[in-house]
C-alpha cells in the first residue's frame, strides 16, 4: 500500500513541479536566445553617431519583431519616444543622447503633445 502512496504521490509532485520548472526554464531561455541579442542590437543602432533618432519602423523592421515588442524592449534600454519633425513619423533615441529637459516633463500632458518635437 505504501509503494502505490508514494506512487500517487510522486505523480502528483512532478504533475505539480514539472510545468513550473519548465515554464522557468523556457523563460530563462527566451530571455538568452530572443531577448538580449536583439536588445544588444537596438542599442547599437541608438548609438549611431550619424543620426541620434531612428523610426520605429526601422528598429522594428532590423531586429525581426512586432512594433510592440520593440517598444518594450526600447523601454528596458533607457529609450524614449518622440514624433519625428520632417517625417511625422514614430522615433526613438536612448535618454542619455536627448534627455527631456524638466521645464518639458513639467508640462500638462496636452501642452506636451503640442509642444514636442
Amino acid at each position: 500500500m505504501s509503494e502505490v502512496l508514494a506512487a500517487i504521490f510522486g505523480g502528483v509532485i512532478g504533475g505539480i513541479l514539472g510545468p513550473i520548472i519548465f515554464e522557468e526554464y523556457r523563460s530563462w531561455k527566451h530571455q538568452k536566445d530572443w531577448k538580449e541579442p536583439r536588445k544588444e542590437l537596438l542599442k547599437s543602432m541608438l548609438l549611431d553617431p550619424k543620426f541620434k533618432f531612428k523610426s520605429i519602423e526601422r528598429l522594428s523592421r532590423t531586429i525581426g519583431c512586432t512594433e510592440d515588442d520593440t517598444r518594450s524592449l526600447l523601454i528596458e534600454l533607457g529609450a524614449r519616444g518622440t514624433i519625428l519633425r520632417k517625417s511625422k513619423k514614430e522615433g526613438w533615441v536612448l535618454i542619455d543622447r536627448a534627455p527631456l529637459k524638466e521645464d518639458v516633463r513639467n508640462l500638462e500632458e496636452e501642452e506636451l503633445e503640442e509642444d514636442q518635437p
